[in-house]
């Protein structure tokens, strides 16, 4: 019984197993290949294209921090002391100690501008010196880089201190530099070329005027430009920049000195920028900060006008003098959009001289104190009341000039 069990398990597997295989293969479907037992390598893409292709995602969105540094009037104490902080270590003037509280600001933001007031023609040539006619030391310069200052603004009333010479002896020093340079023009050719500063892919028209240089004039042989305020050309070299960059900034040295409050002519230019589509207006040359304003243009556009950003450091006689600002804000491009101007804040500064016309030091005002206000330099000056600041009295400048919208929060109503 065992064995006839065993014959018909072994016959049914043997008939299970033939069956098995002579079964017919599953068909695939048509749009498939068979499996391979080694994948054929992907396609491979070089670092080059890897690279562009990352820079392109991130223009998509972009965020740029630009500074804005006022007037930077080098008086003989501020060379002086410059020439007693140098050591070894250092070029034989040392400005950096004077803006240390504020070089990590500079440093860190990723485009900086300064206007210089002052000429770095050259000392031997001719001679350091100050108001009304001033040269500053070339060391100057080599520090302002060090501190990260990128673009350099020099059309003021103050260009022509040492006459055609003395300009052209400026701008071929600036040339030795790193510096992108505005407002010293070689000729007419020059001064038609857009200078346009670059960065992260957003191109930026920089142009720069000045309302006069002090009755100094080029002589009819030079062929230097001074870039003078004049409408037909604001709104021409505007419109072409408009059409050629990205953004358009405008520096502009106007308006009056020591007054806290734009002066008529003031506002017609910035409504000229305004209308020829500048998007920020960087002034100076009033040596006391001005308020700072949106504008709407004729086309609906809208500016950021910055009247006057005062004084970054000098030894003006009055106490108002001391008062200066940075302005910080940010370009943003959402989404590989057009650039748009964001999140401005004013950033109050005190300039620090001491009775004897030294101890000169560069401070943000919510750093400053009422000792440091009783022993300031401006004090020799005279005995009235603008000339003893208290340093409430220093952050009521601020207070009064500047709208609440772009202040620190320390000076706010509520604060």
């Amino acid at each position: 019984m065992k064995k006839t069990v065993f014959l018909i398990w072994f016959l049914l597997l043997s008939i299970f197993i033939t069956g098995c295989s002579e079964l017919a293969p599953v068909p695939l479907p048509p749009d498939s290949t068979p499996y391979e037992t080694e994948a054929e390598p992907m396609d491979t893409i070089s670092e080059s294209e890897y690279a562009d292709l990352f820079e392109e995602e991130e223009k998509k969105n972009t965020r740029i921090s630009f500074l804005c540094a006022g007037d930077n009037v080098i008086h003989p104490a501020l060379y002086i002391e410059a020439k007693r902080r140098a050591t070894a270590d250092t070029r034989e003037y040392n400005f950096l100690p004077m803006y240390s509280d504020a070089a990590e600001l500079i440093a860190s933001s990723d485009i900086a501008f300064i206007n210089q007031e002052t000429l770095m023609a050259g000392d031997e040539k001719y001679g350091l010196s100050g108001y009304p006619h001033f040269n500053s030391p070339q060391d100057l310069a080599l520090d302002l880089y060090d501190l990260g200052f990128d673009i350099v603004n020099i059309a003021n009333n103050h260009m022509l201190d040492k006459g055609a010479s003395g300009l052209e002896d400026t701008l071929d020093y600036y040339d030795t530099l790193d510096f992108f340079m505005i407002g010293g023009y070689r000729d007419h050719e020059d001064y038609d070329t857009l200078r346009i500063y670059e960065k992260d892919g957003v191109k930026i028209a920089m142009l720069s005027y000045t309302y006069g240089t002090n009755g100094l004039r080029l002589p009819s042989s030079s062929e230097l430009v001074v870039p003078y305020l004049n409408e037909a050309t604001v709104e021409r070299q505007i419109r072409n920049a408009r059409e050629n960059a990205d953004l358009v900034f405008v520096s502009v040295h106007w308006g009056e000195e020591n007054y806290t409050y734009p002066f008529p002519e003031q506002k017609r230019y910035a409504k000229i920028m305004t209308d020829a589509g500048a998007d920020v207006i960087i002034g100076h040359h009033p040596h006391v900060i001005q308020p700072i304003e949106w504008m709407k243009g004729e086309n609906g556009n809208k500016t950021l006008c910055i009247y006057s950003l005062g004084n970054l450091v000098s030894e003006m006689a009055k106490s108002i003098n001391m008062v200066g600002g940075f302005v910080n804000f940010d370009i943003v491009v959402e989404n590989g959009g057009e650039p748009f101007i964001d999140n401005v804040k004013f950033i109050p500064t005190i300039f620090h001289y001491g009775l004897n016309y030294f101890s000169t030091h560069l401070y943000f005002m919510d750093d400053y104190s009422e000792e440091l206000a009783a022993v300031h330099g401006t004090r020799i000056y005279g005995s009235t009341s603008e000339h003893t600041y208290s340093y409430e009295d220093f952050k009521d400048v601020v207070r009064n000039n500047i709208a609440e919208e772009f202040l620190p929060e320390y000076l706010k109503a509520d604060n």
